[in-house]
């Protein structure tokens, strides 16, 4: 499935409006300098052993393209497609890609964010029909990327979150209230079409059968092109005009 933002994006300043955008850019931003202050679960993944500071590093890196991709009304890294109305996934690649870092370090990241409880991962392993040069099936691997409540509150935004969700959700509802109507007018023209078919070739076969009554139930005869099958009577026949012609050389 292909990613909605293949190219590197920014936040728009319509984003930057929203409360929720906003705040989180800002301290996640700069999370090295508010470390201990927000997101203090992190500190804590490794049991005795404080986190290295390249984890924060990477979320700072990061960050930008994670609220571009950050559906408001389920906490996904994904979106909505109108047109399909599917909900399409955003690749790890794309996002590390255009964050600047490799997409092994997202990876890990993103494991240490599910230790920590602050996001939530679904993988999911698709074969697909390709096949490698040992004949063995490709695999795609999907991952689903879902910030859970906890993060919102350890961040500090928990009460925007909450208010920013249910205005998101709303908005949501009506989008896929939109998309169904829009199926049903779909459904409702093929089937207009397929009737429209039907009665077509149901008045072309009364045409047909009324054209071989007014012939008598003849059968239409046959264009002067057409090749003309033969019939075993006729085969046999010219066999023995054959012969007869083979007897009277020999004589």
């Amino acid at each position: 499935m292909p990613d909605q933002y293949a190219a590197p994006r920014h936040l728009t300043e319509q984003q930057l409006k929203n409360p929720l955008i906003r705040k989180a850019y800002d301290r996640l931003g700069n999370l090295v300098s508010f470390r201990g202050q927000y997101l203090r679960r992190l500190d804590g993944v490794n049991g005795d052993r404080r986190t290295r500071r390249e984890k924060f590093v990477a979320i700072e890196r990061v960050a930008e393209q994670l609220l571009v991709r950050l559906d408001l009304a389920t906490s996904v890294l994904g979106y909505l497609d109108p047109a399909s109305g599917r909900y399409v996934l955003n690749t790890q690649c794309n996002i590390a890609k255009d964050a600047g870092i490799s997409a092994p370090v997202l990876c890990r990241l993103f494991k240490t964010l599910d230790d920590a409880g602050y996001v939530y991962r679904r993988i999911e392993r698709v074969r697909l029909d390709e096949k490698d040069d040992n004949g063995l099936h490709l695999v795609r691997t999907r991952v689903l990327i879902r910030f859970t409540k906890l993060f919102w509150n350890d961040l500090g935004l928990g009460y925007v979150f909450d208010r920013v969700q249910k205005a998101a959700k709303k908005r949501r509802e009506s989008q896929l209230i939109d998309i169904g109507q829009r199926r049903l007018s779909e459904m409702e023209r093929h089937s207009l079409e397929l009737k429209r078919r039907q009665m077509s070739r149901q008045r072309w076969e009364a045409k047909e059968a009324r054209e071989a009554e007014g012939n008598g139930g003849s059968t239409p005869r046959r264009s002067s092109g057409a090749p003309v099958r033969k019939t075993g009577s006729d085969v046999l026949g010219a066999l023995e005009r054959l012969g007869a012609s083979f007897a009277k050389k020999a004589q």
